[in-house]
């Protein structure tokens, strides 16, 4: 989202198309600014489902002022398409919001400060947006949301407010690509984050209608993750992206994984899950290592060359990194016999283990992921 502001709107005289002026302000002194235009903050959506625009919210720590009279304001925060707002006036921000502003069904939240002490003005804040989008006349459920918590030390008291939000989600998106967390060590971040997922989906009905879940933070592949995310019996699709380690773990319902490394170098967790991802995922028959180097790729997809004895898997589907496809291919080719390509060897291309391996359907970068089977029944 382009961070210039062209306007700073004087709270008397507000009007948007989308929002509508309210009493509340005429005797308010602050100037909110307007975005311009605003623009999805997160990753494109690669599920077969429809949501409105983001309802963003943010929270962070600005400066205000003329140059060399700057003075700080400790919390400001986002709200739609106002932004830099203090965090005292939002109550009133979310009050002149029209209702198809408040009910939209796609939410972001990014909470970038590392202070437990603005922790309690952060939760009143989603508090009033939530009491907001309950005096509605219509409630229409959240289908769609997306987090990113700067510190994930008291992540967890968020989890409860934050499950609130969306009893009916559908999509969970934890984490931004390729945008850094506070400093924490891998494996209390992974704790904390499994934490937060397990008080999270256990508020209302989460846990029975989460269908896609996308982590950034770091996780370890563990018993404590499986425990949180065994509570979601219709979760079918996982994306995860920093691993901390990978340990007993076995989550049946996942039909679909992929592991995103946004560029960045393999790690020897990295390869730990491209060596045993089969037993990871025992009914999983979609697979793909985005953003990773292509040797991760072909070491993930050799694992299906061998004859597997006890996995009755015939058919899989494999979306390899859209660099050195041909790479990917001429390695692959020593273990697995080519059954059919397109022509031009860009589009997919089918192979099969010389050793009784299944039938892999390899996607390049021109063919996009759509987990309509997984949604199809929403």
């Amino acid at each position: 989202m382009d961070s210039t502001v062209t306007n700073s709107l004087n709270v008397s005289n507000l009007e948007s198309p989308k929002s509508s002026s309210s009493s509340l302000f005429n005797d308010s002194s602050y100037r909110w600014k307007r975005t311009p235009e605003k623009s999805l903050s997160f990753d494109a959506d690669v599920e077969n489902l429809e949501v409105s625009e983001p309802f963003v919210i943010k929270f962070h720590n600005i400066s205000n002022g003329e140059r060399g009279q700057q003075h700080k304001i400790d919390v400001a925060c986002q709200l739609d398409d106002f932004i830099e707002m203090p965090i005292a006036d939002a109550g009133k921000c979310l009050d002149c919001m029209t209702d198809d502003r408040i009910q939209l069904d796609n939410v972001e939240i990014e909470i970038k400060i590392c202070a437990p002490t603005s922790k309690i003005a952060i939760e009143n804040v989603i508090r009033r947006y939530i009491e907001r989008r309950e005096r509605c006349r219509t409630n229409v459920p959240v289908k769609r949301i997306a987090l990113f918590i700067y510190d994930f030390t008291y992540a967890k008291e968020l989890a409860p407010i934050l499950g609130r939000l969306a009893p009916n989600c559908i999509i969970l998106n934890l984490g931004i690509p390729k945008m850094k967390t506070y400093p924490l060590q891998p494996s209390m971040e992974s704790r904390y984050v499994a934490d937060f997922i397990s008080q999270f989906v256990g508020t209302r009905n989460t846990c029975e209608t989460l269908r896609v879940l996308r982590i950034f933070n770091f996780v370890s592949l563990d018993s404590h993750l499986q425990k949180a995310l065994s509570k979601c019996s219709h979760l079918h699709h996982l994306t995860i992206s920093n691993i901390d380690d990978v340990g007993l773990f076995e989550l049946p319902t996942i039909e679909a994984v992929f592991l995103d490394s946004c560029d960045f170098s393999i790690t020897m967790f990295d390869e730990m899950f491209a060596e045993k991802h089969p037993r990871l995922f025992p009914n999983a028959n979609t697979f793909g290592f985005l953003r990773c180097p292509v040797e991760l790729s072909i070491r993930a997809v050799k694992e299906w060359s061998m004859d597997r004895k006890a996995d009755e898997r015939t058919e899989l589907f494999f979306y390899q990194p859209e660099r050195d496809f041909r790479k990917f291919l001429f390695e692959t080719s020593k273990s697995f016999e080519v059954v059919n390509d397109d022509r031009e060897l860009e589009g997919e291309i089918q192979i099969k283990g010389h050793n009784g391996g299944p039938l892999i359907t390899v996607f390049n970068k021109d063919r996009v992921y759509k987990a309509t089977t997984i949604l199809d029944d929403i």
